[in-house]
């Protein structure tokens, strides 16, 4: 079962990077990371331009939905890199990821996306995890397949940086079927 409360030490360490929770310290870095519109595009809730008050809204609201949420902040030797978290613990748990662009292309969202996600099924007991892409982010579909998300739908969601609705492709991950990847590599 869940805890009621997300762990604030939660920490999960992998080959290359740090996933930790967000804190004050990084919202310059996501100020940065998010602030670019080929990130911030790819993001439903997330406005365009992204300011300071953006992050601080957001950190805010991290603090407010602890219990209910996750949000972690990755990190590579650089510093933060991007973040990634789950939404809904106690309802419809959805998976969400970003990286600043020049993190793109070096595996890192789906090696943070594995470790999370390990963390997920195996030490906080989920049984299903939902998330998907906006249809013209293939390198984002092409994470969530590595991680074993399976198509199962779309439909139309909101992009407030682009200020209308895009097409969304719904993804599902299963605790069995996480299993079952996990167990062959």
């Amino acid at each position: 079962m869940f805890p009621a409360t997300t762990p604030r030490n939660l920490v999960i360490e992998t080959e290359r990077l740090v996933l930790r929770p967000v804190a004050a310290v990084d919202l310059d870095a996501i100020v940065l990371g998010i602030g670019d519109l080929d990130v911030s595009r790819m993001l439903a809730r997330v406005p365009y331009p992204y300011g300071r008050a953006d992050a601080e809204s957001f950190f805010a609201a991290t603090r407010e939905a602890a219990g209910r949420n996750i949000a972690l902040t990755i990190l590579d030797e650089s510093g933060v890199i991007g973040g990634l978290g789950l939404t809904g613990l106690r309802s419809e748990r959805e998976f969400g990821y970003w990286l600043a662009k020049p993190a793109w292309g070096k595996g890192y969202a789906t090696e943070a996306g594995r470790a999370f996600l390990a963390h997920l099924f195996e030490e906080a007991g989920l049984d299903i995890v939902r998330s998907g892409v906006f249809h013209d982010n293939p390198a984002s579909l092409r994470v969530q397949a590595k991680l074993g998300f399976e198509r199962i739908g779309t439909h139309m969601v909101r992009c407030l940086a682009r200020g209308r609705d895009i097409e969304h492709i719904d993804t599902i991950l299963t605790r069995e079927r996480h299993s079952a990847l996990a167990g062959r590599g």
